[in-house]
């Protein structure tokens, strides 16, 4: 694409050294600037774009969008904000594919994994082809593509829906994570339905205030615009009071769905066991009765938002329910792990709500006979800490306190700040998360359960800025064969 063409899309500021080019790919990687590269420099937590502008120069970038002034040969155009101006220069180089597609994202604390995953299978067994972005995995069809970040950089992401537009996707289903609403990377973006899961204490080293993080998460609906003859839809949780304000911020048609609350949508009769939910929905004088593989109340909310999602655009509720049936839990979330005679949980829980919906899910089961592995990230909200390890020691009679990303903080400074919180001594430190495993598992019994929190789906830890391979799935059945050996 030709620069000048392209630039004309954003707001620029003074432009240097303009010359006829022809742009062939973006991005705010120096390291992925090629011959023909258009490179945004963007400042980022522990980075600056700009200080790799001769970088990106020698090797072949065609021009460099900038916040300031560079010392550099080639072309400079200058504009206020570097992310804002890659979201819509990426709109316009892959020729805004997300307008090409249905577009559903889902925010919230808690529940986006469960409620894409559900949303996508469901669609799959209703003969569409979809596309997912998310915490997980990104996925065109049945194939897994590689990504960064758990809300690409807008570059990235729009080159996933020219992607998955040239694949043949019809609907796109997203995870839209609060940093990529405040950082701008879904901006331009053409959202189709946008669902809500829950708003809890999570991320405040990023968004310092409970507001912000709550004014972030409703960037999604106040970007679903005011025409309605688009027949935009927000989905909304009625049991949780944010709603309020993200009905206010959007301009979209409101559906809602709930438990305690009156909702468009709404649950009713729920029994759980360990292995089963069963209750009824009802809408618009409509209802089914299901019984589904997921346990725990909050997957029955993470059903009923996929459920609202699906209605409206289009489908009946016999039609999503009787597809509901035939699906399994998201990889990692109350995932029960395949050792027979033993009953061990892995999940992704690693926030407050997290862990006591995790923990709740648990119906009928002693609280002695629980054993709660639980762990947090270093470099991340302290504040949240105390909390988990009230939660983790109310409803569980045995606690092991780990880490789970523990980055550049060390063990002791992690869980001290957990075990600060318990309410009572049965619990244990072990900062090394794979020893805590080990030691968790070697804890299993028939008649207890055993649950890792904190990782859920990933086989890695983050220690200082390096990925460190870890898989707890096989570490629980070596340590089980050992005890199976012992008898």
């Amino acid at each position: 694409m030709n620069l000048a063409e392209l630039i004309e899309v954003i707001q620029t500021q003074k432009t240097e050294r303009m010359v006829e080019a022809v742009v062939t790919s973006l991005t705010t990687d120096s390291r992925d600037v090629k011959p023909g590269t258009l490179f945004v420099a963007i400042k980022g937590y522990t980075v600056d774009g700009h200080d790799y502008a001769k970088q990106a120069e020698a090797q072949g970038a065609v021009a460099i969008v900038s916040e300031r002034l560079l010392d550099v040969t080639i072309p400079v155009i200058l504009v206020r904000s570097t992310t804002r101006a890659m979201a819509e220069l990426a709109g316009k180089f892959y020729d805004y594919p997300s307008e090409k597609m249905r577009m559903i994202g889902i925010t919230g604390t808690n529940g986006k994994t469960t409620t894409t995953t559900i949303v996508r299978d469901v669609l799959a067994q209703l003969g569409r082809k979809t596309g997912i972005i998310g915490t997980v995995e990104v996925k065109i069809g049945d194939r897994v593509v590689p990504s960064r970040n758990t809300t690409p950089q807008s570059s990235e992401l729009q080159a996933f829906f020219h992607q998955m537009h040239q694949e043949g996707v019809e609907d796109v289903i997203m995870e839209v994570s609060s940093h990529g609403l405040e950082l701008g990377r879904v901006t331009g973006t053409d959202f189709d339905v946008a669902g809500f899961t829950n708003l809890t204490h999570d991320h405040l080293d990023f968004h310092k205030t409970f507001e912000n993080y709550a004014r972030a998460k409703g960037l999604l609906f106040a970007q679903l615009g005011q025409r309605l003859s688009d027949k935009k839809v927000a989905v909304l949780n009625a049991d949780d009071e944010i709603s309020h304000l993200f009905e206010m911020m959007t301009g979209a048609r409101v559906l809602t769905y709930g438990i305690e609350q009156p909702a468009d949508l709404q649950a009713k009769n729920i029994t759980q066991t360990l292995q089963e939910t069963t209750f009824t929905m009802v809408y618009q004088e409509q209802s089914v009765e299901l019984t589904v593989q997921f346990i725990g109340r909050f997957n029955v909310y993470n059903l009923m938002l996929a459920t609202g999602i699906l209605l409206s655009i289009g489908y009946s509720l016999t039609e999503i329910s009787n597809a509901i049936t035939q699906i399994q839990p998201a990889k990692g979330r109350m995932q029960r792990l395949p050792i027979d005679g033993y009953n061990i949980y892995v999940d992704y829980a690693h926030t407050p709500d997290g862990i006591e919906q995790c923990l709740k899910a648990l119906v009928d089961v002693p609280k002695e006979n629980i054993i709660f592995l639980i762990g947090t990230g270093g470099n991340r909200d302290v504040t949240k800490r105390p909390m988990m390890g009230q939660l983790a020691s109310t409803y569980a009679g045995t606690v092991v306190i780990t880490t789970d990303d523990p980055r550049f903080e060390s063990y002791e400074s992690i869980t001290s700040g957990i075990a600060s919180g318990m309410l009572h001594d049965q619990f244990v430190e072990i900062g090394d998360r794979e020893e805590a495993v080990r030691y968790a598992a070697s804890l299993a019994r028939p008649d207890n359960i055993v649950i890792l929190a904190g990782k859920g789906h990933e086989k890695y830890q983050i220690i200082g800025d390096e990925k460190t391979p870890l898989d707890e799935e096989a570490l629980v059945k070596e340590m089980i064969r050992q005890l199976e050996e012992k008898k």
